[in-house]
């Protein structure tokens, strides 16, 4: 079911005939926000359901077989402790177990940035997911991409891991129709495309979570944009002015203060952009040369 379009979307960029990163590739799906609301048990439920998918009315522990597991998962979603109840422990356990298995678990990033340790919510914040934050055709940082670090469970971890395009996005939409979105839910599915195209240029490489990351990550385009085009993020003080027009209208989040815009965009990885820009081609490339 898809009543919002969102979820027709996403899975058109990983796979869409015309839209897709990797057409022709099998999927499966599994609702676990069918009205835009879930909840740790709703996570839990479809995440087990890709280690061991079951039938309709079965039982998952009877039932559930991991030889139809998913390859690739993308998650094109969050659960924040506020409005869903994850707390940042709750769906750990679970991604690990699906790391675990070799299943490649794509995670967006959120949209509440630009300030740092908005990326805040399972399951982007844990080091198991690989987590995608967006990009514009300009390769410029979108102003609404979460950035890291993490400080929800403590571990200051950086993230994203990497930028995919978010901003227009055009892609299938429910009724025969595509639609262009903006956001990092648009970004993820890029990445989960690359990895089911990896993992068809080399089958060597399925189920082996690590190389295959150390491949998007050595092949990124290095980030040298701006935020949403409002200028150089890092300057010789570390530090950047907007223009005063631009930071009285957008508000305090991109005033002086916040940290996104003291980030030092020459560090690998970052906080902003991670270790840069999916680049497909070139990645596919070194998989095929491996």
């Amino acid at each position: 079911m898809d009543f919002g379009g969102h979820g027709t979307h996403t899975l058109g960029t990983v796979l869409g005939a015309n839209v897709g990163v990797a057409p022709g590739v099998q999927w499966i799906g599994c609702t676990n926000l069918q009205r835009n609301l879930g909840n740790p048990a709703f996570y839990l439920d479809c995440l087990q359901f890709m280690l061991a998918p079951y039938p309709q009315q079965g039982d998952p522990f009877r039932d559930g077989d991991p030889l139809r597991s998913a390859n690739v998962l993308n998650n094109s979603w969050g659960c924040p402790e506020k409005n869903e109840g994850c707390d940042p422990q709750s769906l750990q356990p679970a991604v690990e177990a699906l790391r675990a298995a070799g299943i490649f678990v794509v995670a967006s990033a959120g949209n509440e940035g630009p300030l740092c340790s908005s990326l805040d919510s399972p399951i982007a914040i844990y080091d198991a997911a690989f987590t995608v934050g967006a990009s514009d055709i300009n390769r410029n940082l979108a102003p609404f991409s979460s950035a890291g670090p993490v400080t929800a469970d403590g571990s200051g971890r950086i993230k994203p891991d990497i930028l995919a395009p978010g901003v227009q996005v055009p892609s299938a939409y429910p009724t025969n129709a595509y639609t262009e979105l903006d956001g990092t839910s648009m970004a993820g599915p890029h990445v989960a495309g690359v990895v089911a195209l990896l993992w068809s240029a080399n089958p060597d490489l399925i189920g082996d979570i690590d190389r295959t990351e150390a491949l998007m990550i050595d092949t990124a385009t290095p980030f040298t944009g701006t935020l949403g085009g409002l200028g150089p993020m890092m300057q010789e003080t570390g530090e950047v002015d907007p223009d005063p027009v631009t930071a009285l209208l957008l508000g305090s989040m991109f005033s002086r203060d916040a940290c996104v815009f003291k980030t030092d965009l020459a560090q690998t990885p970052n906080v902003a952009a991670g270790y840069g820009i999916v680049n497909a081609y070139a990645a596919v490339k070194q998989a095929l040369d491996r």
